[in-house]
Order: C-alpha cells, then sequence, then structure tokens
C-alpha cells in the first residue's frame, strides 16, 4: 500500500468515524466588479471557485485570500467574510441577492456589474460526534487549498470542483444524489490538503494521518475502539517495532498511544449517549471496559461528569 492510498483510506475511516455531513448551501454567479457579505455560521464553510477569480475577505484579518479557478477556501470557524472582486464596490449581503429560476437543485445567487463573470459554489461541513470540537480545531482556522496551479490533492479539487459545478447545473432527479456525493468527496479532498499542511509532529490526529503507518493505527483505533488494544498489539497493526511505534505515535499525535485511545473510547461513549439509550454496562462493553466502575471513572477524568450526568445533561441542557 502506497502512502497517498494508505492516508486515503486512514482519512475515510476517521471520517466515517465521526459522521462527516457536509451539503451545498448555493451557488453564486456574479460579474465584476462584485462585493458579496456573508455572516458567521456555527459550522465550517467553503467556497469552491468552479470559474473565474475573486478575493476572500475574512472579518478580523487584514490580508485578503486571492481565489482562482479551481481552488477552495475552507473557514473552519465560519468567520464571516466578503467574497470581492474589483475595489469599487460596495459589500451587500447574501441574503439580499436575486435568484436565478433555473430549475437546479441548489439556489442560484445573481450579482454585480457587467464585467467578467466568477461562479463560486458555497457550501458547508460539520463533524457530528462529542469529539468533533476537538478534531475541528485540529484543522486551521483558515486554509486554501489550490486547484488548477498545482498537483497532487490540488489536482484532485480542481476535477472534483468541475463535476461538482457540472451536477449543480442539472435540472435531473439524478443530480441531487451526485452533488451530496460530490460534496462528500470535495470536502475529503480539502481535509487531505489540511493533512498535507499539517505540522511534522504535535498536530493531533492531522499529524498522524500523514504518517502511513501511524495512520494505519489511528484507523485501526477508530473502527473498533473496543477492541483489546494495547501499544504492543497497535504497533503489529503499524508494523512498527513497541518503542518505535510509541516513540513514533507520541511525537505525531502529541500523546501516547494508550491515552488517545482512552480518550476516543470515551468519546465514543459519549456519542452513543447523545444517540442511544444504553445502560452504563452496555457502554463500558462496546468501549472495551469489561467493568463498569473502571469505565465510569475514566469517563468521568475525561468529561469532567459521570456517565449517567452527561445523560442527564444531553437529555436536560441548560
Amino acid at each position: 500500500m502506497d502512502e497517498d492510498r494508505g492516508t486515503d483510506q486512514a482519512l475515510r475511516e476517521v471520517l466515517r468515524s465521526v459522521r462527516l455531513e457536509s451539503s451545498v448551501m448555493s451557488r453564486a454567479h456574479m460579474r465584476r466588479p462584485f462585493a458579496v457579505a456573508s455572516h458567521a455560521l456555527p459550522k465550517a464553510i467553503f467556497h469552491a471557485v468552479a470559474q473565474g477569480e475573486c478575493f476572500l475577505e475574512v472579518e478580523g484579518e487584514t490580508k485578503p485570500i486571492r481565489l482562482r479557478a479551481g481552488d477552495v477556501a475552507l473557514l473552519t470557524r465560519g468567520e464571516a467574510h466578503v467574497l470581492r472582486e474589483g475595489t469599487d464596490a460596495t459589500a451587500v449581503p447574501l441574503t439580499s441577492l436575486p435568484v436565478l429560476d433555473d430549475g437546479t437543485h441548489v439556489n442560484t445567487l445573481v450579482c454585480g456589474g457587467t464585467g467578467e463573470e466568477t461562479r463560486i459554489i458555497c457550501g458547508t461541513f460539520e463533524l457530528r460526534h462529542a469529539a468533533s470540537d476537538v478534531m475541528l480545531a485540529s484543522l486551521p482556522p483558515r486554509m486554501h487549498a489550490r486547484g488548477r496551479a498545482s498537483g497532487g490533492v490540488g489536482a484532485w479539487l480542481d476535477a472534483t470542483v468541475t463535476m461538482l459545478a457540472t451536477e449543480l447545473s442539472r435540472t435531473s432527479a439524478s443530480a441531487e444524489g451526485m452533488i451530496a456525493r460530490f460534496t462528500d468527496v470535495l470536502v475529503m479532498h480539502l481535509i487531505q490538503a489540511c493533512i498535507d499542511q499539517a505540522p511534522e509532529r504535535g498536530g493531533g490526529w492531522l499529524s498522524a494521518l500523514r504518517d502511513e503507518r501511524i495512520g494505519r493505527a489511528l484507523a485501526t483505533i477508530h473502527h473498533d475502539p473496543g477492541g483489546n488494544w494495547t501499544a504492543s498489539s497497535l504497533a503489529s497493526r503499524a508494523g512498527m517495532s513497541r518503542s518505535a511505534f510509541f516513540a513514533r505515535f507520541s511525537e505525531l499525535v502529541g500523546e501516547p498511544p494508550a491515552r488517545y485511545l482512552t480518550r476516543w473510547r470515551v468519546w465514543v461513549a459519549a456519542d452513543l449517549i447523545e444517540r442511544e439509550r444504553l445502560s452504563v454496562g452496555e457502554l463500558a462493553a462496546r468501549v472495551g471496559y469489561a467493568s463498569e466502575d473502571a469505565f465510569s471513572r475514566v469517563f468521568k477524568r475525561v468529561m469532567g461528569v459521570s456517565p449517567v450526568q452527561f445523560r442527564r445533561k444531553t437529555l436536560h441542557p441548560a
């Protein structure tokens, strides 16, 4: 298994375990000069440029990001921002733009002057899991993934943006399903680009996924959190000696394998509490604990409350 294939498989397993949910909000057809303002959202926002170019101005940042056809910009924290092309345009709210009635499955917004056209696909994504906040925090607040001007993941991004734009222009019943699939693929390529830009060590799951062997071990933990895993058995999965695996995992992830495994098991249990009606004993068994007491102690150490208290908090939020 080559490195790119191994990283891709590990990424798919990690994203499957946290239930990636992505969607296209709209597409914008804008002619120069234009400036469109979007308010902040409680989820990650992406803009994929299918045609033309523009600047992305993020609230609180002084340097705009130049986006060209094939590029994708990611705002992990969902900050307010402006898409602009032309210095003489006054920003108008996104919600005030007229919608083109073209019979497609996603709203097509239009604005701007009479100059060259820029077409942008606007969407969001979330990680639906108790660990989502921690995992999203590992992503950079803002990222610019280049498409046509670069190889590797950039080439995949460019191709995916093109295919997504094609499906968005169709009115057939099958287009809606294809849009959902291409959007998920686009987000996967985006996160892959984040992995490529992650720090060499101590960057959490992003850094770990850059390494084929450690990524394989991380995918194993996410796939089967209730397994009887030890540093030795995970090292075997990674094809490394125990000492080398322990050192490399700790360097890349920023914590030892046992600590990461423990935290992931607790996050999985917390996610199960939110989605299913399980007893403490059933929760313990699902995440690899034979003893309810041991599981409850570990859960409280990680989450700050017992499983029973967490359930009450989930069912009756303040």
